[in-house]
């Protein structure tokens, strides 16, 4: 199934760095990772029997990595489910394979890239051709693109940088793409607790009239992201979520550490996410 446009509910699990030190510090194997994923997928299921919205706009976003299976499973059962292109933790932007194009293997594609207004002209330079070789992959693959966009601070105060500089940085960021000819099907947002931090950033992407954006999650509590949900609900482009470890990452440890079974791991997983579900829809019920 493609993604939708108006409505997207994204359990983004394809975190592999993360994971590695995770197991790294306890001595685990890394293949338990294959195990995270495997719980991240039944967790989506039992989502996906509960709740009609789900079924209808559920997504599920993995790496080939460690959820080769998971990913073939999905796509025969008819799950939307993407892969992403880049390789984890990699600054500047690399690949996770060399050509790109053989580790997508789902119905789309994600990539994160990295942004500041300060950084260096050269590596955005190089960061921007990366990015337009993939579009140009994805579209004659027909494969949408989802593009995450990050913007860290450094010495900004955190107030002011969490409602109006990084919200103004994205919206640059954006901007700069569609000179370029670059617009991906979904734009992957960092949330905002700022209604005017909202609106910039979705009058940015509203200059594409096919622009839309889904909020990501930066592990943060799922009370701040009702709030990034609340703030964002007036945005036309808003069309969604893609949120993780604010999702599995909590049940996933105590499953590799055995103080859960899988069963109760899956159980929590899924109740969170069902619950953003129903924040999401609650919050743009309201506009």
């Amino acid at each position: 199934m493609p993604l939708n446009p108006d409505r997207v509910y994204m359990l983004a699990a394809d975190h592999r760095w993360q994971w590695e030190e995770f197991c790294d510090a306890r001595s685990l194997p890394r293949e338990r990772i294959l195990d995270v994923k495997r719980l991240a997928y039944e967790a989506f299921l039992r989502a996906r029997q509960r709740s009609s919205a789900v079924r209808d706009f559920g997504a599920l976003l993995v790496d080939a990595q460690y959820s080769a299976a998971v990913i073939a499973e999905a796509l025969q059962d008819g799950i939307t489910v993407g892969t992403p292109a880049e390789r984890a933790g990699a600054i500047p932007l690399a690949w996770a394979t060399d050509p790109f194009s053989a580790a997508l293997t789902g119905a789309f594609v994600k990539v994160l890239a990295r942004y500041r207004t300060d950084d260096d002209p050269g590596v955005l330079a190089e960061q921007w051709a990366k990015l337009d070789a993939l579009q140009a992959w994805c579209r004659g693959a027909r494969k949408p693109l989802v593009l995450e966009v990050l913007v860290a601070r450094k010495q900004e105060p955190e107030d002011t940088f969490e409602s109006s500089g990084r919200p103004a940085m994205l919206a640059a960021f954006i901007a700069d793409a569609y000179r370029r000819g670059l617009a991906p099907a979904f734009w992957k947002i960092e949330g905002t607790l700022s209604a005017e931090g909202a609106r910039t950033i979705d009058t940015a992407i509203a200059a594409d009239p096919g622009g839309r954006q889904i909020i990501l999650g930066k592990a943060a509590e799922l009370s701040t992201i009702d709030r990034w949900f609340a703030a964002c609900a007036a945005s036309a482009t808003a069309s969604g979520f893609a949120i993780g470890r604010s999702v599995f990452w909590e049940p996933s440890a105590a499953y590799l550490t055995g103080e859960k079974t899988a069963d109760q791991a899956a159980a929590v997983i899924c109740d969170n996410y069902l619950r953003l579900v129903e924040a999401w829809d609650g919050r743009k019920s309201e506009v």
